[in-house]
Order: structure tokens, then sequence, then C-alpha cells
């Protein structure tokens, strides 16, 4: 082959080479096209799974503090104890005790023998003597002897016989303006029923029926009347009792609501260690208790809840102590922070150590021991919200977050953002003449809550007439008052406290 052959076959596959070249050069940019495709979609989808990571890690979050939520009850929470339903909830925070069970020295002994006694002292009391086997032989032994103490029942009529006086007219008071009517025994027995033990009026009708053997039987309707009758007799105690707390220096205060005949409503209580005032009323509002006019007539210390609904009564404000250290219950026991664990042990031992020193008669700490125990309520809180931020997967952030800030900040600061409670939450460390909790009203309240369980209230004056019976009767037994006596008397016309 000449040279110009090699030359020609050269070019030739010089021409292919480069051909081919060009084609590979071709395939190399569309696949560098495709890994740059491929590359993007990698990256969106590693966005797109760091996107759901986020979101499954905030969905989890939502799961762990609705569930949270959905645990809440009496113990860890401000909802009311008739919303456990069937869970069993024991609030305790005694710590457990090295003493034996049973009776302790120095208690009171509640033996027989003290009830024997206190039977004699009750008075009225008939006693019988019976000797058994007893005859010539053995009379001058000793003999031993059994107690019996029991109640007897007796039915009793009265016949009020009037004479005319002497100018012919019969002088007979209103109250016997029938032939034939109850007695005031009879009905204070029924109203204690109905209103103090928590009984239906078919229950109380069964009741009489059998202690008389059927020989009395008690409409519905006239022991309803007869609750209307009772608290129209009480208006007196009524007016006392309300006059008494508008003028003691603190008062508990609290509301909750109630069915009155399916309808939800609203039983507001108000008392001190002496007496206790009830209203029934539609709403819970600030208009509400203007309506009421209790309230705006008040210039003491109110003890509350957490609510608002008070903010403007009253000259000095002070939060529940029970419903603070139950708020704090959630952080610890679900979430294990150790902050409001301490906050929660830091406020337990301030109100057991306030009630030794009242035991003593102290009347309040010394200013160093006050600014002491600011100072480490201060410092608890630091370590709360450094916890708080290192957190980052609280899923109950926000609640705590709200409860620290309540915590922190007085209600005296202008900036919304950061007003509290603080003041209002410390002030049972100020005064030792209020209580530190706002249980008396809630306390007072739950006769109410009761009785729904076994009855309803049928009627707004019902329920209103059974605030007015139920406040004195918590006023008889605050004052130890013998409230079967006490309601005879009322039938009777004779004032008790006012």
């Amino acid at each position: 082959m000449t040279t110009k052959g090699y030359v020609n076959d050269f070019f030739k596959q010089y021409e292919e080479l480069t051909i081919k070249f060009e084609k590979q050069e071709e395939a190399l940019k569309e696949t560098n096209k495709l890994i740059k495709s491929l590359n993007n979609t990698i990256e969106s989808l590693n966005n797109t799974v760091e996107q759901l990571k986020k979101t499954i890690e905030e969905k989890d979050k939502e799961i762990l503090r609705l569930k949270s939520k959905n645990d809440r009850d009496s113990s860890n929470s401000s909802k009311p104890s008739s919303t456990n339903g069937y869970k069993k909830v024991i609030t305790n925070r005694r710590e457990k005790s090295d003493k034996k069970q049973g009776g302790q020295q120095f208690h009171k002994p509640h033996s027989l023998n003290n009830k024997l006694e206190q039977f004699l002292q009750s008075g009225n009391v008939e006693e019988k003597i019976i000797e058994t086997n007893k005859n010539k032989t053995n009379e001058n032994k000793r003999y031993i002897e059994k107690i019996v103490i029991d109640i007897k029942i007796t039915k009793e009529i009265k016949r009020y016989r009037y004479y005319p006086d002497k100018n012919g007219k019969y002088n007979i008071p209103k109250c016997h303006n029938q032939n034939i009517q109850y007695g005031s025994t009879v009905k204070a027995i029924c109203v204690d029923l109905m209103n103090n033990l928590y009984n239906s009026t078919d229950g109380v009708t069964r009741f009489i029926e059998d202690i008389t053997n059927g020989g009395m039987t008690i409409s519905k309707g006239t022991l309803i009347l007869w609750n209307e009758e009772m608290s129209k007799h009480l208006a007196p105690e009524i007016n006392h009792i309300e006059e008494e707390l508008l003028n003691s220096y603190y008062i508990n205060h609290d509301e909750s609501q109630i069915k009155v005949d399916g309808d939800g409503q609203n039983i507001l209580c108000a008392c001190n260690k002496n007496y206790t005032r009830l209203w029934i009323h539609e709403h819970k509002s600030q208009e509400a208790l203007n309506e009421i006019g209790f309230l705006p007539k008040y210039y003491g210390v109110i003890v509350k809840d957490g609510t608002e609904l008070y903010n403007p009564f009253g000259c000095v404000l002070a939060q529940c102590l029970s419903h603070i250290l139950r708020y704090l219950k959630p952080y610890y026991g679900d979430i294990k922070h150790q902050a409001p664990k301490k906050m929660s042990d830091f406020l337990s031992n301030c109100n057991t150590l306030r009630n030794a020193l009242i035991e003593e008669g102290v009347e309040s700490f010394t200013e160093n021991e006050y600014i002491k125990l600011i100072n480490e309520y201060d410092s608890i809180l630091n370590e709360w919200e450094k916890e708080l931020r290192e957190d980052t997967k609280n899923y109950l952030f926000n609640d705590e977050y709200c409860l620290w800030r309540r915590m922190k900040y007085d209600n005296k600061n202008m900036n919304t953002e950061y007003r509290g409670d603080r003041d209002e939450i410390l002030y049972f460390l100020k005064d030792f003449k209020i209580p530190s909790t706002n249980n008396p009203a809630e306390t007072a309240q739950r006769p109410a809550k009761i009785k729904q369980k076994v009855g309803k209230f049928r009627s707004g004056f019902g329920a209103k007439w059974y605030a007015v019976i139920r406040s004195c009767i918590s006023t008889y037994k605050k004052n130890s008052i013998n409230v079967f006596k006490a309601l005879i008397s009322a039938f009777d016309n004779e004032v008790i406290i006012a």
C-alpha cells in the first residue's frame, strides 16, 4: 500500500474516532444532566424527609401533649373531682410515716365508752334498767352490766284547744291556720334529710313512711313547700351571714357549674371560717357578680383560684396554693423536669413552716426570713427558665412556659406579655391571717355537686331555696350549732345566729 493510502486510512480512522468521541461526549453530557437532575431530586427528597421528620416530631409532641392533657384530673389540674369519672384518683401529699397503723398516742379515743358519755351528756336520755335472772338468792351478788344505746322513735299528736277571750274572740296564730297540720320536728327532719344529707324527695317520703309504720305519708309537693317555707324563715340568718362576711378580713370565693332543670347554671360561694353564703346564678361573669351585689360591697382580701373573674373586687387578691401545686405536677410528673418539682417542694415546705408558726402564735415571717424565701423562689425560677430553654423536645412547652411566666411576673407590669400572678401566688407568705388555699369554698360547694347525683334541681326557685338553706346549715356546723335543733327553731320562728 502506498503512502497516500496509509494517510487516507489514518484520516478515515481519525474521523471515525472523532465522531465516536463526539457521540461519547454528548452521552456524557446527557449523563451529567441526568446525574445533576438525580442530585436535585435526591436533595429535594432529603428536604422532604427532613420536613417529614419535623412534622412527625411535631405530631409526636402533639400526641404526647394531648395524652398529658387527657390524663389531667383533680389531682394535677384545676378540674373538679366530679370530672374524674370512674378513674380512681388519690391525692395525698403526706410523706410516708414510720408510725404503726392504728390509734396513735395523744389521739382522742373513739371507743363506745366515750360515746356512752357523749350520749348521756346530750340530754333527754331515757334510761331503763333490765334485770335478768335476778332472784332472792343472787340479788346481793355482783352483777355484770351490759349497756345498749339506741334511739326510740315515737309518734306524737298535739291538740291545741283555743278558748275565746273576754270579748269572745279566738286568738289563733297564723301557724295554726289549718285544722290539721304537720309539726316543726317532722318538717325539720325532712328539710335536714333533703339539704344536709343528700336525700331525694322520694327517699325522704319513704323514710318518714317507714319510721311511722305507714302512719304518715308526705307528698313530694309538700316537701318542696317546706323548703320554700324554711328559706323564708332563714332570711334574717342570711342577712346576718352576709353582713358578717362583708365585715370580715378575708373571704374564700369560688364558683362551680350545676344543672338546673337540665340547663347549666352556677353556684357561687363566699365563706370564711365562721360563715358560708351560697348563690345560684345563670352566668359566671363579673356582670353576674355585680347583679348578686355582694362582692361590689366587699373591701377585704379575696382568696381565689387562678381566674381573673374577681380582679375588680376586694382590696387584695390571693391565689390558692393547692391549685398552683396541682398545676406544677404535670411538668415533673410527665416530662420529668426538676425545677417544677423543686418549686412544688419549696412552696409546700413554706406552707408547712407557716402553719407551724401560726400554731405558735407568730403572725408573720421576719423581714430576713421573708427575703430569704423570696430569693430562693427566684433562684428556682431561674433554674426553671434554663431547663425550659435547654429542653428542645418539650411537648408541653407552651403550657409550662405560661405557668412559669405567671409565677415569674406580677400583675403590675403594663406589658401584657409579661403580666403574671406572682404577688397573688406569694401573698400567703406575707399574711398569716388568710388561709393558704381556697379549699373552704370548694368544700362548701361540694354538697350541691353531690346532691345532683341523687336527684337534680328541677327549678331555679328550688335551687335558690337550697342555696339559702345550705348556707345556714354550713354556718351552723362551723359554729358548733346542732343543725336539726336549729331547723326546728327556724320553723318555730326563733332566730339562731342573727
